[in-house]
């Protein structure tokens, strides 16, 4: 495995690991509603460190990632996906105020502020890649997915008693396309290297010589 296909496995990685932690945190968190209650406030009181570590976790992981998206697909999705990945590590740093509230920590601003710069950058991704290596398939996916994104999260904020749904709908939505996005450009790199490997085997054979077969 080579280093950049290691980073874009970090990608996959983080991305993945965030949903399977929150949706354990549906589960055994006590007094937590999924429903009614946004992810980022399974970081707050009793067992809050699982989902403190799972925001630097993955965002780590998805920073690391965006490395190699930036040398694979291009460099303002990588730019994009680095700032998904460290607006998510920033977001378990400072850990966020109960949804709703009327009394505003220091934390829980900038936890907001880093929040709603990841999502913007990872909608902002969803355009960008659209246009990398386009098949009709990719490219409506990913501008479904850049579009479905701010609506369900605008439902959201709109539908407190179902809030956990809808922004539990938007996080799936949103971390689904950057596993879809890494893996394909882990293909895009497995292509390219095979690509170099085959011309370096032509240019090695001597002058007059014929090719093995």
């Amino acid at each position: 495995m080579t280093f950049r296909r290691g980073l874009l496995w970090c990608g996959v990685a983080g991305s993945g690991l965030f949903i399977l932690i929150f949706l354990i945190n549906d589960v055994v968190k006590p007094d937590y509603d999924p429903v009614r209650d946004a992810v980022s406030e399974a970081g707050i009181g009793s067992g809050g460190w699982l989902q403190i570590v799972n925001f630097i976790v993955s965002g780590l992981l998805i920073t690391a990632s965006s490395v190699a998206i930036s040398q694979v697909v291009n460099r303002w999705t990588g730019v994009l996906v680095g700032l998904v990945g460290a607006g998510l590590a920033l977001a378990g740093v400072f850990v966020s105020d109960p949804v709703p509230t009327d009394d505003a920590t220091w934390h829980g601003m900038i936890h907001n502020v880093v929040g709603s710069i990841s999502s913007a950058a990872l909608i902002g991704a969803c355009f960008v890649a659209a246009r990398w290596q386009a098949t009709a398939l990719w490219r409506r996916y990913s501008i479904v997915v850049g579009v479905a994104m701010p609506l369900t999260f605008i439902v959201a904020t709109g539908a407190t008693e179902t809030l956990g749904i809808w922004q539990r709908l938007t996080n799936v939505i949103g971390w689904t396309w950057l596993i879809v996005l890494a893996l394909r450009a882990m293909r895009a790199s497995a292509a390219s290297e095979g690509d170099h490997g085959r011309r370096v085997d032509v240019t090695s054979v001597p002058d007059g010589a014929a090719p093995r077969s």
